[in-house]
């Protein structure tokens, strides 16, 4: 932790913005990651029996597994059958709806994450620079009799902004592109789960709708 705080008072004011947005970066991932973790499930193995239900007639069971067995897609269905006899356009309207709930929730915290990892090297390069602009001025104050050494010093204390402002911004991309890329697969697990439903009850509910579809 010394060496943490040696780094920071080095590196000047600048560096105490950074290391906030690695804080506050490091946040967002371990709760994006907990949150992934606890939110993907077994999407086709929670689905099959509600294909059995549907086929049966037996909506009222498909909400029940859907309370007992909580989840995405499982909230979306619920929310498509919790009036009872809405018709074929309604419920299609209710499950899209709550599709769109269910991939914004993917999208918490992201934009912070998407903030951090952009300013964070513009931070650094701010605090590279005034550190440079620090450093020559001492070249001109002493009309370039200072030492080498000591100017050598300066900028590698004015580099350390960007080194800091780089490694938060690096990981932070990574994540970024990582947690996208579990966000597009759940959001078509949900896009695919959910149109099958809607065409079980079209089969089942919707006999005309269904032929139609299916010309």
């Amino acid at each position: 932790m010394s060496g943490i705080l040696d780094l920071i008072s080095k590196g000047g004011l600048v560096m105490i913005p950074i290391f906030i947005c690695s804080v506050i970066a490091l946040a967002i991932i371990i709760e994006r990651f907990i949150f992934y973790k606890n939110y993907f499930i077994d999407i086709e193995g929670f689905f099959k029996p509600i294909l059995t239900l549907v086929e049966n007639g037996n909506t009222e069971k498909v909400l029940e597994h859907c309370q007992n067995n909580p989840n995405p897609l499982g909230r979306i269905i619920e929310a498509g059958l919790n009036e009872k006899g809405v018709p074929r356009w309604k419920l299609e309207e209710k499950l899209n709806l709550a599709g769109q709930e269910e991939i914004n929730a993917l999208d918490k915290n992201m934009r912070g994450l998407e903030v951090i990892a952009t300013i964070s090297p513009l931070m650094g390069l701010l605090g590279t620079v005034i550190g440079m602009v620090q450093a020559f001025n001492k070249v001109a104050k002493y009309q370039g009799q200072v030492d080498p050494s000591l100017l050598a010093g300066g900028i590698w204390e004015a580099l350390l902004t960007t080194a800091a402002g780089l490694t938060v911004a690096i990981p932070a991309v990574v994540m970024m592109h990582f947690f996208d890329r579990k966000k597009e697969k759940m959001a078509f697990m949900l896009n695919k789960y959910g149109t099958q439903f809607i065409y079980s009850m079209d089969k089942k509910f919707y006999p005309e709708s269904a032929s139609q579809v299916s010309r």
